[in-house]
């Protein structure tokens, strides 16, 4: 395939810290701040109480009250000096809070709850060495602040203009990295242990609707969520029925459906109640009533998905997806209201993208609901996401990239305030899957500056870049970052890092054959949902099943037992189906989607539809076993 330069984008100049939205929010929060230091100064300085005084001294600084009477050569000095130590740290701890569940109420209350408690001291009168120490370490703090930000931003406009000149000159080499074949091999096929690693998704799905076996239950809130391993178990099965047994309806179908229908289930989506009370004061406990792309987006992802790859619109039926309350309350959604609210969010956003926990905005999320919004345009010949596609894309690039170029993880909504890139490369590679889908030139410059990480000048892999914490369940293990990077690899066409993360992930975290199952014991369930999509993926096959899913037609398997039969591949055109079984002995087989009435021929047999188009026979399989369907006499 050849390349032309505008296929990938070159970075913005950076011509001022932050975005729009993001300046205005900052400044906001400045003046808040402002607010409160005034206040506090009013206190310190106005009035003739020590405890009010002490009082806004913590109105200043988080903790700061406490050292009011601290000094390091007394020993009740020291233990004030602890205390404010331990209040700074608090506040901290408060600031982890909101950022992990969007608890927005945690930061201010500590703050306001350490200044009373200090006030509440008796120790004698303020020191008023102290008082000046304390302004001076404000203005000092403030002063480097100042420099450090001016540092960074001429530091990034240099390392942008270092990344484009770089950008510039692989625009020869593109069909060099990207060299993996645009579309998969006619018919393609799994192996059988490909199979018996589907088989940890198909496990987990087949089960009754209430029961969880298998999935990790750590917390609700963070990516170990129950929700987030029905997503990426799901993804992985969609895909893999889309690139391998798209003429397979039955127990591939059948896991689709169930762990959408898991996701209705009140214990995985029941975290929103307290999220939304205390991120939005709301007690509103329906997960899709407001902004929450991390369950309505993924959600209707999974709905696009299945429909993509099986052809099937059930959860476009009214009300198909009705999360039911304990108190009997219903709400009743399909994949067009999630779609609806998807819309409505993106475009009354301040930022055009949507916030996960209360008021936090992850760039990841949004590319996955928009990803959602194109999947249903192309099954129901519509044009909502190109109306917007503009939009999102301005304010991605103004608000969402930091100094040197890179995705920031997430900022907060409503102070603008932005977490580092931190976590090795797989933050950095995982959008760029779902990129490919929305702006693919995006997609290959955040590739290209982050493929730098990850070989040495003499060409070896860096496994040190990859995080050695699993994201699914926070472990000790590099499963997700591997399975993640290899994810994108396989989208964008990256052989030599796909071939490279899956040979350290086997290394590191080796395959268990346990009762015809294959898994990795330190892989989180996510990793391994993840890593079952990197396996079925290929060049731009996350962007074909979105924007192009190709129609399910003619003779299909169907009805097939699980797991006595797994089946390897499934391909039809309008009259023959061509399959690859695994199994051993006389099973019988399932047919739908043929003629009615019509005489075929199965692998020799002679077989007729009923009036319904379906059919079902005894076949003998040895191993692996071929499997011919079409008309007698070729017709």
């Amino acid at each position: 395939m050849r390349f032309h330069p505008t296929d990938i984008a070159l970075l913005p100049p950076y011509e001022r810290l932050f975005g729009p939205v993001t300046q205005a929010r900052i400044i906001r929060l400045c003046v808040l701040y402002l607010a409160l230091f005034g206040a506090g100064s009013a206190f310190l300085f106005l009035s003739h109480q020590e405890n009010l005084r002490i009082f806004g001294m913590g109105l200043i600084v988080p903790g700061g009250g406490f050292l009011a009477h601290a000094d390091i050569c007394t020993q009740n000095g020291i233990g004030h000096l602890l205390a404010a130590l331990a209040g700074m740290a608090a506040f901290g701890f408060s600031l982890m809070i909101w950022f992990g569940t969007g608890n927005i109420l945690a930061p201010p209350l500590v703050w306001l709850g350490l200044a009373i408690g200090a006030a509440t001291m008796r120790h004698g009168a303020l020191r008023e060495s102290t008082v000046d120490m304390v302004f001076a370490a404000l203005a000092l703090a403030m002063g480097a602040t100042a420099v450090a930000m001016a540092t960074w931003f001429a530091l990034g406009r240099r390392q942008r203009r270092i990344d484009n000149a770089y950008l510039a000159s692989q625009t020869g080499r593109l069909g060099l990295i990207f060299d993996a074949k645009s579309s998969p091999a006619h018919a393609p096929e799994m192996s059988l242990e490909h199979l018996q690693r589907l088989r940890f998704a198909l496990d987990r799905a087949l089960q009754p609707l209430d029961q969880f076996n298998g999935f990790e239950k750590i917390d609700q809130f963070q990516t170990a969520a129950t929700r987030y391993q029905l997503n990426f178990l799901a993804y992985g099965v969609a895909l893999t029925q889309a690139r391998f047994t798209p003429a397979f309806r039955g127990y591939m179908h059948e896991a689709q459906i169930a762990l959408l229908d898991k996701q209705a289930q009140h214990q995985v989506w029941s975290y929103w109640k307290l999220e939304n009370l205390w991120g939005n004061l709301s007690a509103d406990p329906d997960p899709v009533a407001r902004e929450n792309i991390m369950y309505t987006g993924f959600v209707a992802l999974q709905m696009a998905l299945f429909s993509a790859s099986t052809g099937r619109r059930d959860f476009s039926e009214t009300g198909r997806f009705t999360l039911t309350h304990p108190s009997g309350q219903r709400y009743a959604h399909d994949a067009a209201s999630l779609v609806q609210r998807l819309e409505h969010e993106y475009s009354t956003s301040p930022y055009y993208l949507i916030a996960c926990e209360p008021n936090w905005v992850y760039p990841l999320c949004n590319t996955i609901g928009a990803s959602a919004i194109m999947a249903f345009d192309a099954q129901h010949h519509e044009q909502r996401w190109a109306a917007r596609a503009q939009d999102f894309r301005h304010h991605l690039e103004a608000e969402f990239l930091d100094g040197f170029g890179r995705y920031i993880p997430c900022k907060s909504a409503r102070t603008g305030l932005a977490l580092p890139a931190v976590g090795g490369v797989m933050p950095l590679a995982m959008p760029c899957f779902f990129l490919n889908v929305i702006a693919p030139d995006l997609a290959r410059r955040q590739w290209l500056l982050l493929r730098r990480q990850l070989f040495d000048r003499s060409g070896a892999f860096r496994r040190r870049a990859f995080w050695p914490i699993d994201t699914g369940n926070y472990g000790f293990s590099r499963a997700s970052a591997y399975s993640a990077t290899a994810l994108a690899a396989a989208e964008l066409g990256d052989s030599a890092v796909y071939s490279a993360c899956l040979d350290a992930l086997e290394k590191e975290c080796p395959s268990v054959l346990r009762d015809g199952v294959i898994h990795r014991r330190k892989a989180s369930v996510w990793a391994h949902g993840v890593e079952l999509m990197a396996r079925a993926g290929a060049r731009d096959g996350f962007r074909d099943v979105i924007a192009a899913p190709k129609p399910v037609t003619g003779p299909q398997l169907d009805s097939l037992a699980y797991p006595a039969i797994l089946v390897a591949s499934a391909h039809a055109d309008h009259k023959a189906l061509r399959a690859v079984l695994y199994a051993d002995g006389v099973h019988a087989i399932g047919l739908s989607g043929l003629q009615p009435n019509a005489p075929y021929l199965a692998n020799g047999i002679p077989i007729t539809a009923n009036a319904g188009g379906k059919a079902r026979f005894d076949l003998t399989l040895n191993g692996r076993t071929s499997l011919h369907v079409q008309p007698q006499g070729g017709g």
